[in-house]
């Protein structure tokens, strides 16, 4: 079974009001964005900008957890929880793995680009880490689970989600190098979608998001610590 029954039992607690909570949610994250591209188009320093990249999802994360506590919703609804713990986590490490193989894989074999290995710095790694977290609860654990109270259809939410957590990478490059859907290459388009649907399958077979946050973070590490 591709989907638990805990994760089903969880989407019946959801109604219009939720769904319209996520988009509500979702908006503001996309104003956020817009705002964090503005900084680097002005004169702060990279060590500031830097700073800011652990600032800002982290200020969108508090949002999130408002939007939760405000609704008085309790964490497992979004996957925050111990329920099959262990199997989440060793799924997401499993997958994440061969995610990062198949991307050697494919610059070495269909790129023909040598594929060599550096290492993330402190920072970068906390960056990781925030972002995991941060998208995973935003996005799988409250915007899809309540979108199902508009869209009383996990799949087309689950493809939904898919559309709103690509358009997320690109405000702050529409800032700084004008709008343009060209602003992300195709390979990496067709990343963040693996990713998603990936991450999905994990928060969904499992209802634990943990599997999802972990594989999310190992991904990151690992796209950036191979040099092409």
């Amino acid at each position: 079974m591709l989907v638990s029954r805990e994760y089903r039992e969880n989407l019946k607690n959801f109604n219009t009001i939720d769904g319209i909570k996520a988009i509500s949610l979702y908006i503001i994250y996309i104003l956020i964005l817009f705002v964090q591209g503005f900084t680097y188009t002005t004169n702060l320093s990279l060590d500031i900008l830097n700073k800011l990249q652990i600032i800002f999802p982290l200020f969108i994360l508090i949002i999130g957890i408002m939007f939760i506590v405000l609704s008085k919703d309790k964490l497992y609804t979004v996957g925050l929880n111990k329920t099959k713990l262990l199997p989440s986590l060793l799924i997401g490490v499993i997958l994440s793995i061969i995610l990062i193989i198949g991307m050697a894989i494919y610059f070495r074999v269909v790129e023909n680009v040598s594929v060599g290995i550096t290492y993330p710095t402190l920072g970068t790694f906390w960056i990781f880490v925030i972002a995991a977290i941060q998208e995973e609860i935003i996005f799988r654990g409250y915007i899809q689970t309540r979108l199902t109270g508009i869209i009383n259809e996990p799949i087309i939410c689950s493809f939904f989600t898919a559309l709103l957590f690509l358009v997320m990478h690109y405000p702050t490059r529409w800032v700084v190098g004008g709008f343009s859907f060209n602003s992300l290459s195709l390979y990496y388009v067709i990343n963040l979608i693996v990713l998603h649907f990936v991450c999905d399958f994990v928060y969904k077979k499992t209802n634990c998001l943990w599997g999802a946050i972990i594989l999310h973070f190992l991904y990151n590490v690992g796209q950036s610590m191979l040099v092409l």
